[in-house]
Order: C-alpha cells, then structure tokens, then sequence
C-alpha cells in the first residue's frame, strides 16, 4: 500500500511549526505541497525521513510547488516546470509551475510523483468561469502544459500519484455535477488522458490506474491546522493485473 497526502500549507500559516508533525502524520510516502511560502520553507525543506524536491530560489510560483518523498522511496529523477505565465498585477495568477518526481516505491513500483498548482479566481461563486480574463486563459495553458508533462512521463513507463490545489470545484454554485463542470476543470481533464481524479473542495489527488484506491479520502480539518484547505491523503494499491 501507498500513501499520498495533499497539502496545501497556506502563505497565511502562522504556525508552520506546529503543524509540521500532522503534515507527515502517519508517514506518507508522497506528500504534495503547496504554498511553500511564509514560514514554511525553513521548516518543510528538513523534514527529519523526507527528501524535499523543489527549488530554493527563483520566482514565488517555482518555489511554491514541492514534494516530500519518503526516505525509503528512492527519486531517479526530478524538476520544476513552468506551466503558465504570470498576469502583471495579480496576486491570484502568479507565474504558476509543477515539479515532479520519478520515484520507485518500496516494492519496486514505479510513479511520477507530481505537484501542481493552478490560477485561483478562474471560478465564480456561482460555479461559472471568468472566460475573458487573461488568469483563465494562462488556467487553459497550465492544463495543456500539465497534461503534455504526465502524458510524457506516463509514455515513459512513469505513471502519476500526485495532485494538487486545482482551485476549481464540484459542486458549485450552477455546477452540481462533473458533466456540468467546465472542459479544463480537472474533473475533466484528467479522464480525458486516462488518469482518475478524487476531489475534495478545490484539490484532489491524480492517480493512473494502476494504483487503485482503498477506500476514501482521509481529511485532516483544516479546523485543526494553521492552513485555510483541508489535508487529504489517499491509500491506494498496486490494481491487480488484468488476466
């Protein structure tokens, strides 16, 4: 069995201390990050068991991305790649970018441990999409750019366990179920290349189908944390092979 967590810290975490301990609770051996900022990076970047994989320099979008990796999980390779351009003067559609990881698990299973993070504000309360604004048509570029990457990789022999804060959720407003939602929600997209999605507010994890789920999502409240989302953590399994 593995485990993925998702994460979304939160620039407005004041307490990134504290948490760390319900971060890597139960010890994951993937954990997806985001917002990698505040007074995070010093403390997630030495994670006593982790690999930390992300940049400590550059732009606030290409640090903000990252990954912990168990110590027992071995990375072959990885990187941060840039998957839309900033819109000047937005603090919600910073450049945005994805790091990724080729990563074999303990029993030899390999995955393409994966980050992402799209535009906020894309989604209106009332579940339609700002289609004008520049922010959601750089949202289209990140998805193209996100599936060419996980297309590639998958291609390779790398099949994806990751997710992400999509900013994009199910129901909505309008939207109340995935046939409603819109063509570059992840709900979506991710089907369209063969890779399922499991949904919880605005993030959810990514997996192919070799990995199969064990039950639902596990949530750590963000009532209990300093972060504004909820923790995720999914268990899957190597899928049986198909006689």
């Amino acid at each position: 069995m593995y485990d993925v967590r998702v994460a979304n810290l939160s620039v407005r975490n004041r307490q990134p201390a504290q948490d760390l301990a319900r971060l890597v609770d139960g010890w994951p051996h993937l954990v997806v990050l985001c917002e990698v900022a505040g007074g995070w990076p010093e403390v997630v970047r030495a994670v006593d068991g982790y690999q930390y994989v992300g940049r400590r320099d550059g732009t606030h979008g290409s640090r903000e991305v990252a990954l912990l990796v168990r110590g027992d999980v071995e990375v072959v390779a990885s990187d941060v790649e840039k998957m839309s351009q900033a819109v000047p003067r937005s603090p919600v559609a910073h450049d945005r970018w994805a790091a990724w990881a080729r990563v074999v698990l303990p029993d030899g299973q390999r995955a393409l441990a994966f980050s992402t993070h799209r535009n906020a504000w894309v989604q209106r309360r009332d579940g339609t999409v700002r289609q004008l604004w520049r922010g959601t048509r750089e949202y289209r570029a990140h998805v193209r750019a996100e599936l060419a990457l996980l297309d590639h990789h998958a291609r390779a022999g790398w099949p994806v366990l990751g997710g992400g804060d999509f900013n994009y959720r199910v129901p909505c407003g309008k939207v109340r179920f995935v046939q409603d939602a819109w063509a570059f929600a992840p709900h979506r997209t991710f089907p369209e290349i063969g890779v399922r999605y499991v949904a919880h507010g605005l993030d959810g994890v990514c997996h192919d189908p070799v990995f199969e789920p064990l039950g639902g999502l596990d949530v750590i409240s963000r009532t209990t944390t300093g972060s504004d989302h909820d923790w995720i953590t999914l268990t899957v399994r190597r899928a049986p092979a198909r006689s």
